[in-house]
């Protein structure tokens, strides 16, 4: 019989990226200032792992295709696993829709920055990296 773990959400942390590839945290919206991630916990270090990570690799994906990217922010979080051992379940990770002039450009980058990804490519847990409205 499976131990089930009690159901508990991380996050979220948001990070930010300029044209420079300049990276910036923090835990709102409103504050991703940081040059350095405000980490609290694990959970918020791998959280800014991972984002930091998906944000570089769009970056990355976007000068492969001779594309520049306006700066934007990203959205991440996680939910802890449901049985044991004591792990994340999944991460989501929240791009902004205006990244790219059309739908299909954008979600292009984004397959491509998954690809590109090593954080998301090294967890064993469900990532999903989507596009909001």
């Amino acid at each position: 019989m499976a131990i089930k773990i009690k159901p508990k959400s991380f996050g979220p942390v948001f990070v930010s990226i300029d044209e420079a590839r300049v990276v910036r945290y923090g835990t709102s919206a409103d504050s991703v200032t940081q040059v350095a991630p405000p980490v609290e916990s694990p959970a918020e270090c791998l959280l800014f792992s991972l984002a930091s990570c998906v944000a570089i690799s769009l970056q990355m994906a976007a000068e492969q295709e001779h594309m520049v990217l306006a700066p934007f922010q990203l959205k991440a979080t996680s939910r802890k696993a449901e049985e044991l051992p004591s792990r994340f379940g999944s991460f989501e990770v929240t791009v902004p829709r205006n990244i790219a002039k059309d739908k299909a450009t954008c979600e292009y980058l984004l397959k491509k920055a998954k690809r590109i990804c090593t954080v998301s490519n090294t967890l064993n847990a469900e990532i999903k990296v989507t596009l909001s409205e």
